[in-house]
């Protein structure tokens, strides 16, 4: 189970310090595995602007780019990378920096003729992503922060905590069950939860759903619920929300889509969102059924054995019950409808 610790302030009113939470957690039972600081490894990356790039002499592939790394100060920096261009905002770090994603310490050396005096760096050399087809291209309006840190900036000094749950602790797999044991540890005091909605809804669902077992195997899925929600609008989730989803390891796809998953981790919570118009007649969870297969969100395409549970539609499997969702059902910027 990973989360932040601004994630866990959200519940916990609390000013211990993150090794008092870390020490605390590890007495009830909730193993601290790992500790990612942002600050600490990305701290001596800075934003920067390109003040103009030019053909290496000696190589085809590489710019010799000019680089404003603070007010007044520059550098100039060999870099490959495809999108390198003059007034493009990124991230240089300079000589005698560890640069995670490929594990080297910058020295200065020449490249084909030429010394580096630092680096632009891609998202993956950073660890962010898995993204390296370029360097990190940041909104014009960016270049105001030149010399400042990156982390700092862009709200990324936020530490990960990633704690070992035991099969009997499934109220640990959500940032608030962490919250409530820490609170009744002494840790501090969990934050009363904000109301959801409470109201009644302006149309019947008109999506049926319904538990198709023998009685012998009723176990494999109590209770699913569904609730239809028509006219949302889809497009990339906030910033903040990106941020914190990248932090324990996922990669943010959809609004619709990262907030499933957000509630997921945050309240222990497993969701996911079909869009509705693709949807055929009644949505079932059933155990799958000899020779059923579908292609799933990962794009690969996955065969049914008949002691899984699934969740099914009339016109098939749509996906892996509570693990993974089909593409055909998945939401996209179109999507209007859905079902949660």
């Amino acid at each position: 189970m990973k989360f932040t610790l601004s994630w866990l302030k959200d519940h916990l009113e609390t000013s211990a310090t993150l090794d008092a939470i870390a020490a605390c957690l590890n007495s009830i039972g909730l193993e601290v595995e790992e500790i990612q600081n942002p600050a600490e490894t990305l701290g001596k990356f800075v934003i920067a602007r390109v003040l103009d790039a030019k053909q290496h002499p000696q190589a085809d592939r590489l710019r010799v780019c000019r680089v404003e790394i603070a007010p007044g100060s520059q550098a100039e920096v060999v870099c490959g990378a495809p999108n390198a261009r003059a007034g493009l905002v990124g991230v240089f770090a300079p000589l005698g920096t560890f640069i995670p994603g490929s594990g080297i310490t910058l020295e200065k050396k020449p490249v084909r003729g030429v010394v580096s005096n630092g680096m632009l760096c891609s998202e993956a050399e950073l660890e962010l992503s898995g993204d390296h087809d370029g360097i990190i291209d940041l909104p014009a309006e960016m270049a105001a922060h030149v010399g400042k840190r990156y982390v700092d900036v862009m709200g990324l000094d936020d530490p990960m905590l990633h704690i070992k749950i035991t099969p009997n602790r499934p109220d640990a797999l959500g940032v608030r069950g962490v919250a409530r044991d820490l609170a009744a540890a002494g840790l501090g005091k969990l934050k009363p939860e904000p109301k959801g909605f409470e109201g009644k809804g302006a149309f019947k669902n008109p999506i049926s759903i319904a538990l198709e077992f023998d009685k012998d195997a009723a176990n494999a899925c109590p209770c699913f619920a569904g609730r239809t929600i028509k006219g949302v609008k889809n497009a990339p989730s906030p910033a903040w929300l990106q941020r914190r989803l990248k932090a324990i390891g996922l990669r943010p796809i959809n609004t619709l889509v990262d907030i499933t998953n957000y509630i997921t981790f945050d309240r222990g919570r497993p969701l996911h969102v079909y869009d509705a118009d693709k949807l055929t007649g009644t949505i079932r969870a059933r155990l799958a059924k000899p020779g059923e297969k579908f292609l799933a969100l990962d794009n690969r395409e996955y065969s049914v054995d008949p002691a899984n549970c699934v969740i099914a539609d009339d016109a098939g499997v749509l996906g892996f019950g509570g693990i993974m969702g089909g593409a055909g059902t998945g939401c996209s910027e179109t999507t209007v409808n859905v079902l949660i």
